[in-house]
Protein backbone atom coordinates (compact mmCIF):
# COMPACT_ATOMS: atom_id res chain seq x y z
CA UNK A 1 0.00 0.00 0.00
CA UNK A 2 2.81 2.01 0.45
CA UNK A 3 3.81 3.26 -3.97
CA UNK A 4 5.42 6.55 -2.23
CA UNK A 5 7.96 5.32 0.21
CA UNK A 6 6.45 6.50 3.65
CA UNK A 7 5.31 10.12 2.24
CA UNK A 8 1.75 10.38 3.59
CA UNK A 9 0.90 13.77 1.10
CA UNK A 10 2.08 11.87 -2.12
CA UNK A 11 -0.10 8.68 -1.12
CA UNK A 12 -3.04 10.69 -0.45
CA UNK A 13 -2.61 12.20 -3.57
CA UNK A 14 -2.39 9.14 -5.79
CA UNK A 15 -5.31 7.38 -3.66
CA UNK A 16 -7.51 10.25 -3.85
CA UNK A 17 -9.21 9.24 -7.34
CA UNK A 18 -9.12 5.71 -6.46
CA UNK A 19 -10.59 6.21 -3.25
CA UNK A 20 -13.85 7.11 -4.90
CA UNK A 21 -16.34 4.75 -4.57
CA UNK A 22 -19.19 4.44 -7.51
CA UNK A 23 -17.13 6.15 -10.22
CA UNK A 24 -18.26 9.28 -8.79
CA UNK A 25 -16.39 12.88 -10.31
CA UNK A 26 -14.96 15.13 -7.31
CA UNK A 27 -15.16 18.78 -7.87
CA UNK A 28 -11.78 20.61 -7.47
CA UNK A 29 -12.63 21.31 -3.90
CA UNK A 30 -13.69 18.16 -3.01
CA UNK A 31 -10.78 16.56 -4.44
CA UNK A 32 -8.38 18.74 -2.02
CA UNK A 33 -10.71 17.94 0.80
CA UNK A 34 -10.00 14.36 0.02
CA UNK A 35 -6.26 14.28 -0.14
CA UNK A 36 -6.42 15.57 3.14
CA UNK A 37 -8.49 13.04 4.54
CA UNK A 38 -6.78 10.41 3.04
CA UNK A 39 -3.58 11.99 4.40
CA UNK A 40 -5.46 11.59 7.93
CA UNK A 41 -6.52 8.18 7.74
CA UNK A 42 -3.12 6.95 6.30
CA UNK A 43 -1.33 8.59 9.56
CA UNK A 44 -3.55 6.70 11.64
CA UNK A 45 -2.67 3.43 9.92
CA UNK A 46 -5.99 3.02 7.63
CA UNK A 47 -5.71 1.93 4.34
CA UNK A 48 -7.66 3.86 1.34
CA UNK A 49 -10.58 2.32 -0.88
CA UNK A 50 -8.47 1.45 -3.91
CA UNK A 51 -11.11 0.90 -7.08
CA UNK A 52 -8.30 -1.03 -8.88
CA UNK A 53 -8.13 -3.39 -6.26
CA UNK A 54 -11.13 -3.93 -5.96
CA UNK A 55 -11.49 -5.04 -9.04
CA UNK A 56 -9.13 -8.17 -7.98
CA UNK A 57 -11.81 -8.34 -5.10
CA UNK A 58 -10.40 -6.49 -2.50
CA UNK A 59 -12.73 -4.06 -1.31
CA UNK A 60 -11.71 -3.14 2.29
CA UNK A 61 -10.51 0.57 2.91
CA UNK A 62 -11.93 4.09 3.63
CA UNK A 63 -13.95 5.14 0.65
CA UNK A 64 -14.63 8.49 -0.41
CA UNK A 65 -18.57 9.80 -2.47
CA UNK A 66 -19.55 13.36 -3.12
CA UNK A 67 -22.42 14.45 -1.33
CA UNK A 68 -25.25 15.37 -3.55
CA UNK A 69 -26.20 18.83 -3.95
CA UNK A 70 -22.54 19.81 -2.13
CA UNK A 71 -20.28 20.32 -4.47
CA UNK A 72 -17.46 20.79 -1.71
CA UNK A 73 -18.59 17.89 0.93
CA UNK A 74 -17.45 14.23 1.07
CA UNK A 75 -18.60 11.23 2.70
CA UNK A 76 -16.02 9.61 4.16
CA UNK A 77 -16.89 5.94 4.68
CA UNK A 78 -15.45 2.37 5.77
CA UNK A 79 -15.95 -0.60 2.91
CA UNK A 80 -16.30 -3.56 4.60
CA UNK A 81 -14.42 -6.58 2.59
CA UNK A 82 -17.52 -8.13 0.86
CA UNK A 83 -16.31 -11.40 1.00
CA UNK A 84 -15.46 -11.60 4.79
CA UNK A 85 -18.93 -10.31 5.57
CA UNK A 86 -21.15 -12.67 3.39
CA UNK A 87 -19.44 -15.22 6.48
CA UNK A 88 -20.98 -13.05 9.39
CA UNK A 89 -24.16 -12.32 10.79
CA UNK A 90 -25.91 -9.24 9.61
CA UNK A 91 -26.08 -7.54 13.12
CA UNK A 92 -22.56 -8.23 13.59
CA UNK A 93 -21.65 -6.16 9.69
CA UNK A 94 -23.46 -3.96 10.65
CA UNK A 95 -22.10 -3.21 14.24
CA UNK A 96 -18.58 -3.12 12.76
CA UNK A 97 -19.52 -0.66 9.58
CA UNK A 98 -21.16 1.83 12.83
CA UNK A 99 -17.95 1.57 15.07
CA UNK A 100 -15.25 2.20 11.79
CA UNK A 101 -17.63 4.68 11.12
CA UNK A 102 -17.65 6.54 14.68
CA UNK A 103 -13.55 5.77 14.65
CA UNK A 104 -13.56 7.43 11.18
CA UNK A 105 -15.86 10.38 12.63
CA UNK A 106 -13.09 10.46 16.30
CA UNK A 107 -9.88 10.42 13.86
CA UNK A 108 -10.91 13.27 11.51
CA UNK A 109 -12.52 15.27 14.43
CA UNK A 110 -9.21 14.54 15.97
CA UNK A 111 -6.97 15.86 13.13
CA UNK A 112 -9.60 19.12 12.97
CA UNK A 113 -11.85 18.94 9.74
CA UNK A 114 -15.69 20.39 9.83
CA UNK A 115 -17.67 17.25 11.00
CA UNK A 116 -21.19 17.56 9.75
CA UNK A 117 -23.41 16.43 13.15
CA UNK A 118 -25.55 13.57 12.50
CA UNK A 119 -25.49 9.68 14.58
CA UNK A 120 -22.63 7.99 15.24
CA UNK A 121 -22.39 5.31 13.59
CA UNK A 122 -23.39 6.73 10.06
CA UNK A 123 -20.26 7.41 8.04
CA UNK A 124 -19.01 11.27 8.85
CA UNK A 125 -19.68 14.06 6.02
CA UNK A 126 -16.64 16.08 6.12
CA UNK A 127 -17.30 19.97 5.03
CA UNK A 128 -14.19 21.54 5.44
CA UNK A 129 -10.65 21.63 6.36
CA UNK A 130 -11.51 23.48 9.89
CA UNK A 131 -14.38 23.89 11.28
CA UNK A 132 -15.67 27.86 11.23
CA UNK A 133 -14.96 29.74 14.31
CA UNK A 134 -18.48 31.35 14.98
Amino acid sequence: MDPMGGDYRAQARYFAPLAVLDGDVLTERQEELARAVLEAVLLAGLQPYNAEAAADGEETGIGLAPVPGNSWALRVSWQQDAAAATHLPTDLCYAQQAAMHQALRTILAAHRFWIEDGPLGEAPVVRGLTRPVG
